[in-house]
This record gives C-alpha cells, sequence and structure tokens, in this order.
C-alpha cells in the first residue's frame, strides 16, 4: 500500500520508494526504505503528516503516492 492508502494512526515501515528524484525528496525528509514511521492525520486533498523520530513532518500527496508502506507488525494504536 501506498502512504496515502494507509490509515491514521498506523505505524509503518516504509518499503519503496519510487524513482530516483521522488527518493531524494524523501530522503531531505530522512525517510529512506526501512524507515519507521507513523501516520498521524491525513488532510483531506492535502498533505499527509507523519511522525519519524518524535518530528512531524507534512508530506505532499503527490510524494506520499509515491512511497510505499508496510505495517509494522501489529502495531497500531488509536
Amino acid at each position: 500500500m501506498t502512504l496515502v492508502e494507509a490509515e491514521e494512526g498506523d505505524r509503518l515501515i516504509v518499503t519503496v520508494v519510487a524513482g530516483e528524484e521522488i527518493t531524494w525528496q524523501a530522503l531531505r525528509f530522512g525517510i529512506d526504505e526501512g524507515a519507521e514511521i507513523s501516520l498521524q492525520k491525513k488532510i483531506p486533498g492535502g498533505p499527509v503528516i507523519i511522525t519519524k523520530n518524535q518530528l512531524e513532518i507534512a508530506i505532499g500527496r503527490q510524494l506520499a503516492a509515491s512511497i510505499q508502506v508496510s505495517l509494522k507488525p501489529e502495531e497500531r494504536y488509536p
């Protein structure tokens, strides 16, 4: 699933960042394959808000749609 398809509250592991340009954009936020992130909020028609190492980051939908993630095993919180 992509970061856009994940649900608020999900704890995730980044599995694939598609494309060289997208990879560079994601790396600016410290997001690369294997990174552990949490999805905090999805703004309708706007950015996706994640946390990584206690830092909140707003990621544009186009970038978020290019980042493949998987759920961290048994780590979903309300």
